[in-house]
């Protein structure tokens, strides 16, 4: 194998690495971005059978492959992919 090929290969498994881990989004920008797609801070969402705006519910982030994974605990979650992308 020729040394070009081999560092095609390092440079693409390097890339993919960092796709795959994505450090640059952060627990705050994962939440913030749910909140963004929810409508806001202030918008009414049912938690738990209650109404209550979204900067009152709890939110717990967790690392995810290719992004985090926002949820409010025992209610729903949203994955946020490595380009800031939000689905449920």
């Amino acid at each position: 194998m020729k040394i070009q090929n081999k560092i095609v290969i390092l440079i693409a498994a390097a890339v993919l690495s960092l796709l795959f881990w994505a450090p640059w989004i952060t627990d705050d920008y994962a939440i913030n971005k749910v909140v963004e797609k929810l409508g806001g801070p202030d918008v009414s969402f049912n938690y738990l059978g209650q109404n209550m705006a979204v900067k009152d519910i709890p939110k717990e982030v967790g690392w995810f492959p290719f992004g985090r994974y926002v949820t409010f605990p025992s209610e729903a979650g949203w994955f946020v992919s490595f380009y800031g992308n939000v689905s449920p």
